[in-house]
């Protein structure tokens, strides 16, 4: 089986003071307004980039967002969070509530309403981090100043066009999801100076950064970020198994990102593998209502078009579309603790005690097949082009 994952980058020196200076400039060299910086559930290193923003910023007059998206934390959560900036001299913190009845529009068109410090701010400065995202092409701070910050109404209007097979990983150009963003970032900026700080890492570790204006700093890092976790095939393959651990591992919700990742990368009709923990069983409610209600693709496309799309129905349309054999009939096996017998049921998905067991139930033969083992497959996508890196064989 050939084993894909991460290449090892080589850590750009000076990176983040070289960052915050072109943040600097772009801010005409003025504090911010408002600081936005990730929630919990991304492991941004937003505490070592302000440790080392004196002499650039005077930041102890400005106020903080924590960027949530639709997320809600609990108390306990937030104090954690925050716990992890002491000895940092900042201005009042508000975490957002994209359901709160005070939101703001950010321009009299009424395009799209946000947390209202930030919809009120004459100047902005955002802290994200550059992964692949499955949907939106990659992460970063131009969606922490967007999504992070807005409306549920404005995030579910953005989500629902992840339904559309255009957006996958590490694509940018002409999808549905980041052109939206794109115009909510212009609406942002229209009569305000926004500036980010992007940083690319591995796990804790800042590899590169990028500052200056939202989209620019992005597109610096891309390079870096695919050379990094965007693994090329030369063709469809047979079979595929994406290994998740850390935070994705919660839940198979969460989790399914790993197969999101690659799953262009798999013959119609082949055999994904997701092994994961997820010790907290499928995950999200909505998600698995969808699924219970809808047991094909066309069911559940007729159930969104006649309800409305809600936040998740992206997840379960194309997880059918993957696995239903009237559409890409791909079988998906699940090897997890977390994981009933019953829950892969309600899936669509099969489950198996091992890979080993995954690939006997794919019944694929016995020569020929082509096998892929995807490492941290949360982060690293597959794709089909020509192949990138070295490929290392194993037994």
């Amino acid at each position: 089986m050939t084993i894909l994952g991460p290449v090892q980058p080589v850590p750009c020196k000076d990176a983040v003071r070289t960052a915050l200076a072109a943040a600097r400039d772009a801010l005409g060299a003025e504090a911010p307004d408002v600081l936005l910086v990730n929630d919990p559930q991304r492991a941004t290193a937003s505490v070592a980039v302000l440790h080392a923003a004196h002499g650039f910023f005077d930041l102890s007059r400005t106020r903080v967002v924590v960027a949530t998206g639709s997320h809600a934390f609990r108390p306990e959560a937030r104090a954690a969070l925050q716990r992890t900036f002491a000895g940092i001299q900042l201005g009042e913190w508000s975490w957002h509530d994209a359901r709160s009845t005070g939101l703001v529009d950010v321009d009299r068109a009424g395009s799209w309403q946000a947390h209202p410090w930030v919809a009120q701010a004459q100047s902005l400065l955002a802290i994200g981090s550059v992964e692949p995202h499955y949907f939106a092409g990659f992460s970063g701070a131009h969606k922490t100043l967007t999504i992070g910050c807005a409306g549920y109404a404005d995030i579910e209007r953005n989500h629902a066009a992840a339904m559309d097979p255009l957006c996958r990983p590490c694509c940018l150009d002409g999808t549905p999801v980041h052109t939206g963003i794109v115009k909510m970032l212009q609406a942002l900026e229209h009569g305000r100076r926004s500036a980010v700080i992007n940083l690319f890492q591995l796990g804790n570790e800042i590899v590169d950064a990028a500052g200056g204006a939202p989209l620019a700093a992005l597109q610096a890092l891309v390079p870096k970020v695919e050379a990094t976790y965007l693994r090329k095939i030369p063709t469809a393959c047979d079979a595929l198994v994406a290994s998740v651990q850390g935070a994705l591992a919660c839940s198979f919700y969460q989790a399914e990102k790993g197969i999101k990742n690659s799953e262009w990368a798999v013959r119609d009709g082949g055999v994904i593998v997701l092994e994961s923990a997820c010790s907290q069983g499928i995950g999200q409610d909505a998600f698995v209502k969808l699924l219970h209600e809808a047991p094909t693709y066309a069911a559940s496309v007729a159930i969104v078009r006649q309800r409305g799309y809600r936040l998740g129905d992206h997840k379960a349309v194309r997880l059918r579309y993957l696995t239903d054999p009237a559409a890409r009939g791909v079988r998906v096996f699940v090897v997890s603790p977390g994981i009933s017998a019953d829950d892969a049921a309600v899936l669509g998905v099969r489950k198996a005690a091992s890979i080993d067991d995954a690939l006997r139930q794919g019944a694929l033969p016995a020569h020929g097949a082509t096998r892929y083992h995807v490492h941290d497959a949360g982060n690293t996508c597959v794709e089909i082009g020509p192949p990138t890196g070295d490929l290392s064989q194993s037994a």
